[in-house]
């Protein structure tokens, strides 16, 4: 012990001189540029790709994002269109419901056929003739930001300008006197969620279940939207508007329902599955979970409107693949989306008070889900469904009208759907 005393002491009385210090210290700023550069080399693709999770590479990409972020919804929001005008305005439903779900394949839904019995509830609806449900309608294409640029605008295949020039549902609906909210169970900010935060933004109330952005997932239920919902129908106003957009079926498909709805496992599915891997069956089994949960939350906003003079339109805004006929293809993408990521369910439910009101609207809507759909005009139907109208509004868009235009070609990123991908 004396003996280290006595070194340390004697190693502080010889503490180097400012000339070796200034040595010594361009020797260790060579070393570290050496290793930095020899990182650099080693590893540039995963900082760049967001797979080193180290504090500073998590910090400088949450940084850029946010700006990206910023930037963007920024530009979005002074270029959209704001220029609406009404030309007719009849509308007197005081409740119009719009659920916007999330990566919902009709396929795989027992109400349009599937093995699985994952829709107990809307099928229960639907056997006491309170559904119309649509069997032909597709998404315009196959993720959200993409679907949402066109489902709320006047925007579709056919324009000729950028989707942000046309005016959009939510402001029309705010000219023609109705309260709007959009209540969102989706990220309240992040790139992937501009386009929802610009309709949220302009919507009379927008309210989210939480405080998240893009890259961030917790989970939360759809259940969380329930109480948000019912403070908005308790909110002051003659005439609203409701967008819930829903997670749905969004993948990771284990976090979108609690474990009293775990109903399926691997070996539940289909006979046609079989030879898929355990692992791949287990993801197979928890999606029809989801859509299982998905089931009870569209039948329980449905019953909040049940003694109200109400109509409900359950949409999603894509589809999903799932291993579909051996194909090693789950989820759903942007680019060069297959068929599966297109066909999407599309149900209409309506209170006795809304039919006994107008058994015509209930007549056209009934009359017409056997129509080939494509949901980039349906903000005609819909303004169609309220009795609105404006400058764009085309009645041979709208499902619902006599002049409806079935032999419209239903054109998904250059390829014709009902010739080469039905």
């Amino acid at each position: 012990m004396a003996f280290a005393a006595r070194y340390v002491v004697q190693w502080k009385l010889r503490f180097p001189s400012r000339h070796w210090r200034t040595r010594i210290f361009a020797l260790l700023f060579a070393c570290g540029l050496v290793a930095g550069i020899g990182i650099w080399e080693g590893y540039h693709s995963f900082v760049i790709g967001d797979y080193l999770d180290i504090s500073a590479v998590r910090m400088a990409r949450s940084v850029e994002v946010s700006f990206q972020n910023i930037e963007a919804y920024e530009k979005l929001s002074k270029q959209m269109e704001s220029t609406a005008r009404i030309t007719e305005n009849r509308s007197d439903i005081p409740q119009v419901v719009f659920i916007l779900g999330e990566a919902t394949a009709r396929q795989r839904m027992h109400l349009y056929g599937y093995e699985l019995e994952n829709t107990p509830l809307l099928e229960e609806l639907a056997d006491r003739g309170e559904l119309a449900v649509f069997r032909d309608v597709i998404a315009p294409q196959g993720a959200t930001v993409a679907v949402l640029q066109e489902l709320f605008t006047f925007a579709d295949v056919e324009s000729d300008k950028e989707w942000y020039e046309y005016n959009n549902l939510i402001d029309v609906l705010n000219l023609a006197g109705y309260r709007t909210y959009w209540l969102s169970n989706q990220e309240s900010s992040g790139i992937w969620g501009n386009v929802a935060q610009l309709y949220a933004r302009r919507s009379s109330q927008r309210r989210f279940t939480e405080i998240r952005e893009s890259h961030e997932e917790h989970g939360t239920l759809d259940e969380e939207l329930f109480p948000l919902l019912e403070q908005a129908m308790a909110d002051s106003g003659e005439k609203k508007f409701y967008v819930l957009h829903l997670m749905g079926g969004h993948s990771l498909y284990y976090m979108r329902f609690p474990y009293l709805f775990s109903k399926f496992g691997a070996e539940d599915v289909p006979m046609e599955e079989s030879q898929l891997s355990e692992e791949k069956r287990l993801e197979v089994a928890q999606y029809a979970n989801a859509l299982y949960y998905n089931d009870y939350v569209v039948r329980q906003i449905v019953e909040r409107f049940r003694e109200q003079d109400a109509i409900v339109i359950y949409l999603p805004d894509h589809g999903e693949a799932l291993y579909d006929h051996g194909s090693s293809v789950s989820g759903h993408v942007q680019e060069n989306p297959n068929r599966y990521m297109l066909e999407v369910p599309m149900i209409f439910w309506a209170s006795e008070e809304f039919n006994a009101r107008r058994p015509e609207k209930w007549q056209a809507i009934c009359g017409a889900v056997d129509r080939p759909y494509m949901t980039d005009d349906m903000i005609h139907t819909v303004l169609d469904l309220m009795d609105i109208r404006t400058e764009e509004f085309d009645a041979s868009k709208s499902l619902l009208s006599p002049s409806f235009k079935a032999s419209r070609q239903r054109i998904v990123q250059g390829r014709n759907y009902d010739m080469d991908m039905k």
